[in-house]
């Protein structure tokens, strides 16, 4: 299933229209060309949906139809900032480039060597102990006394968000728990 929808300014001039699987395509702005960036920086904009629910070839119809209604500006023809006819979604490679492109990726995929089962279990520890640093420190609750054996531990058991947790106690961020480095 699939959406049209476009872009208007303020005035209500037509700026761009678009496909999408989903509504938020049409409210983003990301993967936008700089020509609609200039104009929703300079005017801001409007969405309108509208289709929804059809089916993806039938949307691209209607995208073509609609761009070459109202014309792209790049080609002195009208109002629309699309630097394409429609119908082709944001690909930029042919299917021959993504076929080679696939291909290629495989054939280095086959080349590569598998080195997992070839270093010993204590080179294994050394490197995870160097890569996790004070994950492997022990935290304390200064308020009971208990001793969690890693951050990890200490996150899970007091329902707190680990990424959180490694801040509050690196200081960067206020610490609201009673959790520190055990010395």
């Amino acid at each position: 299933m699939a959406l049209v929808y476009r872009h208007l300014k303020p005035n209500g001039e037509v700026f761009y229209i678009g496909i999408g699987v989903n509504k938020k395509r049409a409210y983003s702005k990301h993967g936008r060309n700089r020509y609609w960036h200039n104009v929703v920086n300079k005017y801001g904009y409007e969405v309108q949906i509208l289709t929804n629910g059809i089916d993806y070839d039938f949307a691209k119809e209607i995208e073509m139809l609609l761009i070459a209604h109202y014309g792209r500006r790049d080609l002195n023809k009208g109002t629309l900032v699309n630097l394409t006819d429609g119908a082709e979604g944001n690909q930029t490679l042919s299917d021959l480039q993504l076929e080679s492109c696939r291909k290629r990726i495989i054939e280095y995929n086959k080349t590569k060597k598998d080195y997992s089962f070839t270093q010993d279990e204590s080179y294994k520890a050394k490197m995870r102990k160097s890569c996790f640093g004070k994950n492997y420190k022990k935290v304390i609750d200064t308020e009971t006394n208990v001793i969690y054996d890693s951050l990890r531990d200490a996150a899970a058991k007091n329902n707190l968000n680990y990424s959180c947790l490694s801040e509050m106690l690196n200081n960067k961020r206020n610490n609201k728990t009673n959790l520190k480095w055990q010395n």
